[in-house]
């Protein structure tokens, strides 16, 4: 049946009000196009770690306590990715970025033919560190190569292209029940990706932003001025990521293992709930962070997030877990997109990157320690306690918030000059 007039209107003006505020230029899109097909790629590989946990486990005898164990392992190589963004603040960002993308179906290919758990996790351990590089790294050229009024938006079109091949890898997940060792054909499949990196070689173009012999040390965005900018988003990022690691790492596993769903009616479930949500976040979030500011958006995506995370770990019926789930998208879509321009926004261009990799770090850490709390909360209380008790932290850490400084319409690439009322990176 279609829609009557007054319905379609206001489904009309809801669609534009999620469009850029200004045209993207051509070059802008040709960026764009390319990132969110690097994003789209490693959104499905990085994630066959996740969506094929509840078959590895048996393969490997994991108990909850063991995920979290591995998990944990795998998170913790990842800080090696800082490296990559050293590289990139001295050398450039492209040449890194396209080294980040190669390694994670590489990685994938070989734990395909896994033959313990100390390879598995090593394995995933390098394609870990490829996907954090390559999220920072690909965030970080839109931020410096697209207009500062659709920074937020552009950063958002990014992470739905993450999103959608996070999607894909659930829409394929359920060929793990074929067999006991289905899941190898899963990680095998997702490298098919190394064939986009021939046109990202020959088509991803330098940063307009980077200037060669100019670039701070290591830690210098940790300490001296900058680090009344540093610390508070460091801590964000570390909330975010206390929560959000453990929340999306066990809802599977609980879905299958726990409240013994099929994982074809698991895998549906995700995907019916993350489709709306992930693309209604990423781009009202991004849309509300050019137009309302950073600081306002994340705060609201924190409380919506939290919520949703808490009713569907809590929940054990399927519509008051799908709608948890999707909430729980939501909040995270959108929190993201305004994050991640605010983060590049903060820093000037010799340790934007770097700068940028020690709060991914921090968000590393956050994941880390969110896995090792369960590693000994979920024993005594279960998975829904401690997913509410970390969501408990994310809420009390949004007071972080008002330490940072607005950054909303930052020039990243021209004379450093502050539009009123905001803070700047340089």
């Amino acid at each position: 049946m279609p829609f009557p007039p007054p319905a379609r209107r206001r489904l009309g003006k809801a669609l534009a009000s999620l469009a850029p505020p200004v045209p993207l230029q051509r070059r802008e899109i040709g960026i764009l196009a390319l990132l969110a097909a690097a994003a789209f790629s490693q959104g499905w590989a990085a994630n066959v770690f996740t969506h094929t946990l509840a078959y590895t486990r048996e393969t490997f005898g994991l108990t909850d306590q063991g995920i979290a164990d591995v998990e944990a392992v795998v998170r913790a190589t990842a800080l090696l990715a800082l490296l990559f963004s050293w590289w990139a603040d001295r050398r450039g960002r492209r040449a890194p970025l396209l080294i980040a993308f190669a390694l994670i179906p590489a990685a994938n290919l070989v734990t395909a033919f896994a033959p313990s758990l100390p390879v598995f996790a090593a394995f995933q351990g390098v394609a870990r560190i490829g996907t954090i590089a390559l999220g920072a790294l690909g965030l970080l050229l839109i931020a410096e190569e697209v207009n500062p009024a659709v920074r937020g938006y552009a950063s958002g079109i990014f992470a739905l292209g993450l999103s959608m091949g996070t999607g894909f890898g659930l829409i394929v997940t359920p060929q793990a029940q074929a067999s006991d060792e289905a899941w190898r054909w899963l990680f095998g499949a997702s490298a098919l990706p190394l064939l986009l990196l021939p046109l990202l070689y020959l088509r991803l173009r330098e940063s307009r932003a980077f200037r060669a012999g100019t670039h701070a040390s290591l830690g210098a965005a940790l300490q001296g001025g900058r680090a009344a900018r540093f610390w508070p988003m460091a801590g964000l990022s570390f909330a975010v990521a206390a929560f959000t690691g453990p929340a999306a790492g066990f809802i599977n596993p609980r879905l299958v293992n726990d409240l013994g769903w099929a994982q074809g009616g698991a895998s549906l479930l995700l995907v019916l709930a993350s489709t709306p949500a992930v693309p209604l976040g990423l781009l009202a979030g991004g849309r509300a962070a050019d137009l309302i500011g950073r600081r306002p958006t994340e705060f609201v995506a924190m409380i919506v997030g939290v919520g949703g995370g808490v009713l569907a770990f809590f929940s054990e019926t399927g519509w008051a877990m799908g709608v948890g789930i999707f909430l729980s998208i939501l909040g995270s879509s959108a929190f993201a997109p305004a994050f991640a321009a605010q983060r590049a926004e903060l820093f000037p261009t010799e340790m934007r990157a770097t700068a940028t990799a020690w709060m991914v770090n921090a968000g590393i850490l956050g994941g880390l320690g969110g896995f090792l709390a369960g590693r000994f909360a979920i024993g005594a209380w279960g998975v829904p306690v401690t997913i509410a008790g970390l969501g408990g932290v994310l809420l009390a850490s949004a007071a972080l918030l008002l330490l940072i400084p607005e950054t909303r319409g930052a020039d990243l690439v021209g004379p450093p000059a502050a539009p009123a009322g905001t803070g700047i990176a340089d």
